[in-house]
């Protein structure tokens, strides 16, 4: 059996976009001749890994041998690691959202089915909840991927890595410049876990919300981003006016649900002892 092939919207990576990354990771994957992370170059390149149903798409639970298509399997990766996504989300799919209430689950379908007027409208989404682990980065990694395989641009970060790059002394003022206009350009700006910045360097941070915000929102490019925080302490905290711009053209979402965390360990235990391989998806 062979996997749907990546979407018209994934592309090679530019020599600069490749070196870039290849700098920033040493351990970075630079070929599929020689390597897979899919199949490994085992058993004939192939894996093992659940049917999908030729009618839903939908995961199965039958499991079957595919060919592995390391080529394309290596321009997925390179493509969302280019946008920020990590390898453990680039392997996981709408069937892993288990735990998450499927009112919520739909919510955020609404926003990822209606994207284009979504995106055109500047219109900004929170995934918010008091509690950790309810599954809010795993949404917001897999509508960032629903975007990208829809044409639409998205840069996808840690809040924490955005305060850092930020606020670094960079050897290349060029490239500084360039992280600059893409957070601020890019189609949308995804990022996880606002709030759990240090405490200590709120000014800075402010500054940086401040101007990030203020262009996005002039510019109607929309943000989407988790958070821990409620809505009215995010409207009260990082300067008023920035949040106040931010959150009036912004759906909240509370993702309600219980502790992810533990039933995706026992998961991942499970499918090493069937010998399963996850492939990487855009979808």
């Amino acid at each position: 059996m062979k996997r749907p092939p990546p979407p018209p919207s994934c592309m090679p990576l530019s020599d600069a976009d490749f070196n870039r990354l290849k700098a920033a990771r040493p351990r970075l994957w630079t070929s599929p001749k020689t390597t897979c992370l899919t199949c490994l170059k085992q058993n004939g390149q192939t894996y093992r890994w659940y049917a999908d149903d030729a009618a839903t798409g939908r995961r199965t639970e039958e499991i079957t041998t595919y060919e592995c298509n390391c080529q394309q399997q290596w321009l997925m990766h390179l493509w969302l690691l280019n946008a920020g996504i990590p390898l453990n989300y680039q392997r996981l799919g709408w069937d892993d959202v288990r735990t998450v209430p499927q009112p919520v689950v739909d919510q955020v379908m609404g926003y990822a089915l209606q994207a284009a007027r979504n995106i055109a409208a500047g219109r900004n989404l929170v995934l918010w909840s008091k509690s950790p682990g309810t599954g809010k980065t795993l949404l917001l990694a897999l509508l960032s991927k629903f975007l990208m395989a829809n044409g639409f641009q998205v840069h996808f970060s840690q809040f924490n890595e955005v305060i850092d790059l930020f606020t670094s002394s960079w050897r290349d003022k060029d490239e500084r410049e360039q992280w600059t206009r893409r957070v601020r350009n890019v189609d949308v700006l995804a990022i996880d876990d606002w709030g759990k910045e240090n405490k200590g360097r709120i000014e800075m941070v402010e500054s940086m919300v401040d101007q990030i915000v203020r262009s996005r929102v002039a510019d109607a490019a929309p943000t989407i981003f988790t958070t821990n925080l409620t809505p009215d302490e995010i409207q009260q905290g990082y300067g008023v006016y920035a949040m106040s711009l931010l959150t009036e053209a912004a759906d909240f979402i509370e993702v309600t649900g219980t502790d992810f965390r533990p039933a995706r360990r026992e998961l991942s235990r499970h499918e090493a002892d069937l010998g399963l391989a996850r492939p990487i998806t855009a979808v």
